[in-house]
């Protein structure tokens, strides 16, 4: 059976033959796990119909509405982890696991600099960011070292967050952020890295903050790293619009940027994906939305 849910272009497979699979992977599928996904898709794509061509200020404020509205906001993971439904091992299976988001995720930003040629100001604007990322060089603020404070106040050893195989759909979002952020044209990557990365990420942190205050009882110091992103993210999301506004003046400007844009939220949805079936030990609920069949994709 495969169904390609309404509101993002990932396939579920069971009891599929390998020649179908086959198939979808030459269209441009590419299987994780137990997923078929295809970047750079998306049902969604008649949300912004009509709204390409605009100033680009007014660009990036419709923009930031579907963002908002994006199914990875209210993704069943964040719903039930936030509400502190979560076992002490399933706390340490999301801390081992979303490390390995958390260690590598700055260096999306060190790639985006190096490819956005001799565009000093855009330069400049990531690499303030990417300098509170590494926690003003101090070692011991690095946003790594931050969530490393966090996975010891779990008692997790440095051997046991190595140990375990990294998630096959967070191994899809960190190759699919190599490859935005790497990509000739800088817009993609400015889209993942701005509104994909920096609007959402404070309500998602609000609520693994609640949750892991729930279900962990830990200190406000042990969850810095989620917490400091609440208020952090807010500035962040103004320097990159700012940085992007210039790269969406135009119409195939804003394709692009929105591209990058729902490419990176689709994957994090798949990445959430992940860390909710490792977690609870069973597939995440599919939106409640219509489903179509897979040849209708």
């Amino acid at each position: 059976m495969l169904l390609l849910t309404s509101v993002m272009t990932r396939l579920y497979f069971t009891e599929t033959s390998e020649t179908m699979i086959f198939l979808l992977q030459k269209n441009g599928f590419s299987r994780y796990g137990g997923v078929l996904w295809r970047a750079g898709v998306h049902l969604t794509q008649r949300a912004m119909d009509g709204g390409f061509g605009l100033e680009s200020g007014e660009f990036l404020e419709r923009l930031k509405r579907e963002v908002i509205g994006h199914p990875a906001l209210v993704h069943p993971f964040l719903e039930r982890f936030g509400e502190g439904d979560v076992s002490e091992e399933g706390v340490r299976t999301f801390a081992i696991q979303y490390y390995r988001h958390v260690r590598v995720s700055r260096l999306y930003l060190a790639s985006l600099i190096s490819n956005c040629g001799y565009d000093e100001p855009l330069q400049l604007a990531l690499a303030e960011i990417l300098l509170d990322e590494y926690g003003h060089l101090n070692p011991d603020e690095t946003h790594p070292a931050l969530y490393r404070r966090f996975l010891r106040a779990l008692d997790i050893t440095e051997e046991e967050w190595e140990a375990p195989r990294t998630l096959p759909e967070i191994e899809l979002y960190v190759s699919r952020h190599r490859e935005l952020t790497r990509d000739p044209d800088v817009r993609l990557g400015l889209g993942a890295l701005g509104p994909a990365s920096e609007w959402p990420v404070p309500p998602i942190y609000v609520k693994l903050s609640e949750g892991l205050k729930k279900a962990a009882g830990l200190p406000s110091e042990a969850l810095e790293i989620f917490t400091s992103h609440v208020t952090m993210d807010v500035t962040h999301a103004r320097i990159m619009m700012d940085a992007i506004a210039p790269y969406a003046e135009d119409e195939e400007g804003q394709r692009k940027v929105r591209d990058g844009t729902m490419a990176s939220l689709d994957a994090r949805c798949v990445m959430l994906d992940g860390l909710y079936r490792a977690v609870y030990g069973e597939p995440a609920p599919l939106p409640s939305g219509p489903a179509v069949g897979a040849a209708n994709s």
